[in-house]
């Protein structure tokens, strides 16, 4: 789901060990991963004269619309209207992406198209930015399927990481708690000796939960977005994966597995892959290269 760029936060928003005990340990979760009214809200920015497209920027797992300002000031320069979107990672212990913002997303896309030349670009980031695309192309579909005609990109960055195969709730569990590391304690750490063993029991048994609750409740389930992932995105439309083999939490094996999964599709894919940079840290590490791999990509 990706965390990284981890920004200062309110004093409410850090964690001691006293968080670990098992009392205690819903109500820390609860209090770092629930929503931010500022950072998990759709925003919108443009400049006068945007033509070019629409940029639609999903952020990583933990992050805050100010660590998207710089691609944001990339692309208004270059002329895109910009929508951006973090989705907060307790709605993974829930019900999946929230409905509501999902719906504004897909129709601030639909409302946007006609003064953005006609197209739009995604841009997303680790795996939480990846599920959000997936719930993002399900909404299209059921409410405008022909706005998926003006997608004309897809780019990557540090991502995904997907088995071909389901994981077992155990792994699902593993998986999620090390990006939430680094959102807990707020520092750039995947693992700890006390809140890796601490938030692994607690978030298998949610989604022990999850896994009973009635369908009927998640518009949006793990399922639905993994295969629309794995073999919903459209074949016509070309994608730039940007990685590291550095990357602590989605190593370049996972990328590159997932892009000979879209080659075998028959999607056109690129990638830009670095050797020294941390997940989701590509940009602010190499700028220069990045925005140069981004600019060939976009004007191909």
């Amino acid at each position: 789901f990706g965390s990284s760029l981890i920004g200062k936060r309110s004093r409410s928003m850090a964690v001691t060990l006293a968080d670990a005990l098992p009392w205690r340990i819903a109500g820390a979760v609860d209090r770092c991963l629930r929503p931010n009214p500022i950072d998990n809200a759709v925003l919108l920015e443009r400049n006068e004269g945007s033509s070019k497209g629409l940029a639609v920027v999903l952020g990583w797992g933990g992050a805050r619309q100010k660590h998207l300002s710089r691609l944001r000031q990339f692309y208004l320069s270059e002329g895109y209207c910009v929508t951006s979107y973090i989705s907060p990672m307790s709605c993974f212990l829930e019900r999946g992406p929230i409905s509501e913002d999902i719906n504004e997303l897909a129709t601030t896309i639909c409302r946007l198209l006609p003064g953005c030349n006609g197209q739009f670009h995604v841009h997303m980031h680790s795996n939480n930015g990846t599920m959000v695309w997936g719930a993002l192309m399900l909404a299209l579909r059921e409410t405008s399927p022909d706005s998926l005609v003006a997608l004309s990109g897809i780019v990557m960055d540090s991502a995904p990481r997907i088995d071909p195969s389901l994981p077992s709730l155990w792994m699902f569990a593993l998986g999620f708690t090390s990006p939430c590391i680094p959102i807990m304690l707020q520092r750039n750490r995947y693992t700890h000796p006390i809140w890796t063993p601490v938030l692994f029991l607690y978030f298998l048994y949610r989604l022990i939960c999850l896994r009973f609750r009635p369908p009927a409740t998640r518009r949006f389930t793990w399922l639905q977005l993994r295969e629309a992932v794995l073999h919903g995105m459209p074949t016509g439309v070309p994608q730039l994966y940007i990685y590291s083999t550095k990357d602590r939490l989605i190593s370049s094996t996972a990328v590159e597995g997932f892009i000979a999964g879209q080659r075998e599709r028959g999607i056109q894919t690129s990638w830009k892959r670095f050797s020294d940079t941390p997940h989701v840290q590509h940009l602010l590490r190499k700028e220069v290269e990045y925005k140069e791999t981004l600019l060939n990509f976009l004007q191909r």
